[in-house]
């Protein structure tokens, strides 16, 4: 055993042993990490009109009472309106228009075909050429009257139809144009000079378009009729030069024809092989040519030759057989070679006259001059027939050969021809057809022109709004509509003023901002006990309040008020026991964002608290810039944490045990420091932390604020989490965000939040 661990081993056996442990149930279970809200989070918003309702009353009674005392002094509006159909309703009224010959070829015309660009309509309406126009009729009665007056009372609008129920709304064909002024009469007159020159332009308007339709017709006529006849020239010239009648069709003809010779050329071309393999087989079998085989066979059917033939033989048979007997130039053989000479004169003659004057050559092929069978006779009939239907397959082929070309030679120009015939009759039809339509639609337009009808309909009559006596009634929907939208903009108004000034102040009204604003785990909150001493803070949970919290009994006053500051502990410490199940909080930093925010108080009750479970808690002020806690134990601070930092004391040194619980010791800061920062961040500090952790079941560390030392960032770096310690109604929102933000970038454990000083409900 190592010098350091008998002494760490000491030190726990000559401190007291610890208090009965005190169970605390767990009544709150924190989430380490809530999970943030989607969409917009308007409960802010709420807490404040809440918080602010008397600044939002106050605006709005002000503009409301504005509003109030405007309508009052203001003198009476007099309104009327009047309604015209500017579209046909039915299918009756599409037909019965003029406008349906020309829009619909006759037949049926649809709704699109009427349709108006009501945007262009009512930007016309209330130009100031067609109001001009208004105003010189009025002005006969009321001189006084100007177009400024006339455009500022004049809405023109189209109506909606809203009586067949919600989600039926629907803009109709009618238009409504209502007018308001002081006086009633000068209303009714401007409605009804309104209506009548409304009417009248509609009129007007149509003729206009019809005259300006015809003289387009006209113009276009000429050109158009040229360009058809143009193009029918040219058609008839590319019909007479391909003899064309129908290129499509004869297009069609011409490929099949050239498909058509392709297959017949294939199959007498196979069939032209197929004969020269025979003729060439015949012959080797029969040794002739066709000639030959023809004189054979002529040889060999020729009775005369067949008895001269044979009578040869038999002298040949006698020269043979005398031969045997007698010498050559005996008599006898020389009487039997007369005789065959003789015969074989007679033989050639008969062969010259039978087969011709190319005996010669056929005389030299002695299979001409053999006995041809029967079957030899058939050989050579199918020889010749075959060499005939070779002859005939070749030119045959031939001619095909040179049809099929020609007809090619047609097929690769008429893809062109029909190119173009198309493309002429494609622009003859479209030219003929708008030729056509151009002439129908001027003789319909010159109808057109000669009717008087008006195409706008007045649905209903110029009138203003009066009561049962008949005397006109003044407005009063203005009125109404100036005092709702006066109440909307005292409540934006105060809504904006009280956002105004919260931000402004920057500062947590609740625990619900503060839950809002960071989105960080809420561990515990400590409500405000002014009531009790610093010294009385600090005593353990008596058992008075533990016996009526057991026995259901009502506490009050002063007690109640203390019972609910150590609950909120005990809470808090149950929260940070089971924040993980994983791994046991063993050392904890309670930091702040600004100085005053109570952390102090905080950490050291949390500390008596935890030691109140039967932990050993060592409280550690690391606040070496401005210590505190020795104050509020009433502990002297000659020597503690930064006497470690720069000596090679060790903890238990230094280290007291404090009378409020067995289990809770405290490690004051010392002198303050010059360079903390520095010391807080050293080995020498890793080291004692591990010290710590070795000694106690918990060390809590009180540490100076986040923003204006970077001490507790060094401090936490080594802890198994942070605190930070938020106080409602005083630390500034900007401070705590810009805190969070700094653990975030440098990667701190932040537990969660400790809410301090919170009012009772």
């Amino acid at each position: 055993m190592t010098p350091d661990t008998e002494q760490d081993s000491k030190f726990l056996l000559n401190s007291k042993p610890s208090a009965q442990l005190q169970e605390f149930p767990v009544e709150e279970e924190v989430e380490p990490s809530a999970p943030p809200q989607k969409g917009l989070n308007l409960r802010p918003y709420l807490r404040t009109a809440k918080r602010r309702a008397w600044l939002i009353a106050g605006f709005t009674a002000i503009t409301t009472a504005a509003a109030l005392y405007s309508s009052s002094k203001a003198l009476p509006i007099y309104g009327g309106n009047f309604q015209l159909l500017v579209e046909p309703a039915t299918s009756e009224q599409r037909m019965a228009d003029p406008l349906a010959l020309t829009r619909s070829r006759g037949g049926v015309p649809d709704a699109g075909a009427f349709e108006l660009d009501y945007s262009t309509v009512f930007t016309i309406l209330t130009s100031s050429r067609m109001l001009s126009s208004i105003v010189d009729q009025i002005q006969a009665e009321y001189p006084q009257f100007n177009v400024g007056q006339l455009r500022s009372g004049l809405q023109v609008e189209r109506l909606k139809s809203t009586q067949f129920g919600p989600g039926r709304d629907a803009e109709t064909k009618i238009v409504q144009i209502s007018y308001q002024g002081l006086d009633p009469e000068l209303v009714e007159l401007v409605l009804e000079q309104t209506a009548k020159r409304y009417l009248k332009y509609s009129l007007e308007e149509r003729k206009t378009n019809i005259g300006q339709a015809v003289e387009f017709i006209e113009e276009q006529l000429p050109s158009l009729q040229e360009r058809v006849k143009t193009l029918r020239a040219q058609q008839q010239k590319l019909q007479q030069q391909y003899n064309l009648i129908d290129p499509t069709s004869q297009g069609s003809e011409l490929f099949a024809q050239v498909r058509q010779l392709a297959n017949e050329q294939i199959a007498v071309q196979r069939e032209l092989q197929e004969q020269k393999t025979l003729y060439t087989h015949l012959q080797e079998q029969l040794r002739l040519n066709p000639d030959d085989a023809l004189a054979a066979s002529a040889l060999s059917q020729n009775p005369g030759y067949q008895q001269l033939l044979a009578q040869l033989k038999e002298v040949e048979s006698q020269i043979a057989v005398e031969s045997a007997r007698f010498q050559p130039d005996s008599p006898q053989i020389q009487s039997l070679q007369e005789k065959r000479q003789n015969l074989q004169n007679l033989l050639d003659r008969e062969i010259q006259q039978i087969v011709g004057q190319n005996s010669t050559n056929t005389a030299s092929n002695p299979q001409v001059l053999a006995f041809q069978d029967s079957t030899r006779q058939g050989l050579i009939g199918q020889l010749v027939e075959t060499a005939n239907q070779i002859q005939v397959l070749e030119v045959r082929n031939q001619a095909l050969l040179q049809t099929k070309n020609t007809f090619e030679q047609q097929a690769q120009k008429f893809p062109a021809i029909i190119s173009e015939y198309t493309q002429l009759q494609g622009e003859l039809d479209l030219a003929t057809q708008t030729l056509n339509q151009l002439l129908s639609q001027r003789e319909t337009l010159r109808v057109e022109a000669a009717q008087t009808t008006v195409p706008w309909e007045l649905v209903s009559e110029p009138q203003i709004v009066r009561d049962g006596s008949g005397n006109p009634l003044p407005q009063v929907a203005e009125s109404k509509k100036k005092l709702i939208m006066a109440v909307a903009a005292g409540l934006v108004l105060g809504m904006g003023t009280a956002v105004f000034y919260e931000k402004l102040r920057n500062i947590f009204y609740s625990v619900e901002d503060i839950e809002d604003a960071t989105r960080l785990p809420l561990l515990g909150t400590i409500p405000q006990e002014r009531s009790i001493e610093p010294s009385s803070k600090f005593r353990l949970l008596s058992p008075t309040f533990s016996s009526l919290a057991e026995s259901g009994e009502e506490i009050e006053g002063s007690e109640q008020s203390s019972f609910l500051f150590w609950e909120a502990f005990d809470s808090l410490y149950t929260n940070i026991r089971f924040i993980s199940c994983d791994r046991p909080v063993r050392s904890i930093a309670v930091c702040s964002a600004t100085p005053g925010d109570g952390k102090s108080v905080v950490a050291l009750h949390l500390a008596q608290t935890a030691a109140a479970t039967g932990q050993r808690v060592l409280l550690v002020d690391a606040n070496l810039r401005s210590p505190k806690l020795h104050r509020r134990l009433d502990t002297p601070n000659f020597k503690g944490l930064s006497d470690l930092l720069d000596t090679q004391l060790e903890p238990k040194d230094l280290i007291e045990q404090l009378p409020l619980a067995d289990n809770l010791f405290v490690l004051t800061s010392g002198q303050p420091l010059p360079k903390s920062t520095k010391r807080l961040a050293s080995d020498r500090m890793d080291y004692l932390k591990e010290k710590f952790q070795r000694l106690f079941d918990l060390v809590i560390y009180d540490t100076p604020n986040l923003l204006d030392y970077p001490d507790a960032s060094f401090l936490a770096a080594n802890t198994d989490g942070i605190l930070l310690v938020v106080t409602v109604g005083d630390t500034k929102q900007s401070s705590v965000m810009k805190a969070i933000d700094r653990l975030n970038n440098f990667g701190l454990p932040l537990l969660g939040l400790i809410v301090n000083r919170v009012k009772a409900r």
